[in-house]
């Protein structure tokens, strides 16, 4: 089997080559950069391309003989406020992937989405992740299986959530303030699921569907950063902020190195990440979190 993954030199890419290579799959991997993430080509059956995802022909070109195309490309925050930036990774992209498949008769594709993506959402993030999904399973139907995974917030070794409340703690002296401290999230494990994308590739029942995930504990914002600084046994003050601090913070954040906070994640906040999930995963916070930050 030939898969194709796009943004699969990410966390959650890197999590499903792991579970691919355990497997007789032929897997390409298209990146910006080949250079820069040449170590997986420690999988033997892993060739790296070299591509720009967002040009239809190279798209195209890239994917001839492709199986299995596996989508995986999200971003937090953009340059600016226009929402132009995630336009173009999300729903814009959705368009150029359907187009590649229709062209080389790619007949499975595997989305990755987010919970609460609503082309009617609070955030430039939401509604273009809700566009992507809306056009794929309105009109990819004709051309392929699609199954689309709406995960909460995924944690785990190299996670971009709980680390990076992490590193900021590590220059916390007394107190943390906190915007959005009530928002609320049900962290899914990301090795339960990067095995239940794979194992979906072959399962009919999976087949032009969309999947919520969640984990199985909700937690505030709040909570989960309490234990993280129990975790690192610090002792941290965690000052709620109201929500209009909350919104000047995240005003503030816009303005420093990487937006570490954005109005946009502000705008994202103000639904909680929850859901009845679709499928049952068990690794929680407590367990996974001392075996990856310090």
């Amino acid at each position: 089997m030939n898969i194709t993954i796009l943004g699969g030199t990410g966390f959650v890419g890197l999590s499903i080559i792991n579970c691919l290579a355990k497997t007789n799959s032929n897997i390409t991997v298209i990146t910006r950069n080949r250079e820069k993430n040449k170590k997986i080509l420690v999988y033997p059956q892993v060739r790296l391309i070299e591509a720009d995802v967002n040009n239809a022909e190279e798209l195209i070109n890239h994917t001839k003989k492709t199986d299995v195309l596996i989508n995986l490309i999200g971003i937090l925050n953009e340059k600016g406020h226009s929402g132009r930036g995630f336009r173009r990774s999300h729903s814009d992209l959705a368009r150029h992937i359907l187009n590649a498949c229709k062209v080389n008769k790619v007949k499975r594709i595997l989305h990755m989405s987010a919970l609460n993506a609503d082309s009617k959402g609070p955030s430039h993030y939401l509604r273009t992740k809700g566009e992507a999904e809306s056009y794929l399973m309105t009109y990819g139907k004709r051309i392929a299986n699609i199954t689309v995974f709406r995960p909460s917030v995924i944690f785990g070794k190299k996670d971009s959530f709980i680390l990076r409340f992490s590193k900021l703690l590590d220059y916390t002296p007394f107190v943390f303030p906190l915007a959005c401290y009530n928002a609320k999230f049900s962290p899914v494990h990301i090795e339960e699921l990067s095995n239940f994308i794979v194992n979906s590739i072959k399962d009919t029942k999976s087949f032009n569907k969309i999947y919520n995930l969640c984990g199985p504990k909700v937690y505030s914002l709040k909570e989960i950063l309490e234990l993280i600084i129990a975790t690192k046994k610090r002792n941290i003050k965690v000052i709620p902020l109201s929500d209009s601090m909350s919104k000047f913070q995240a005003i503030i954040m816009e303005f420093v190195p990487g937006k570490p906070f954005s109005i946009d994640n502000y705008n994202s906040c103000q639904i909680d990440s929850t859901c009845h999930s679709d499928h049952n995963f068990y690794l929680d916070l407590e367990t996974i979190i001392p075996t990856y930050i310090d």
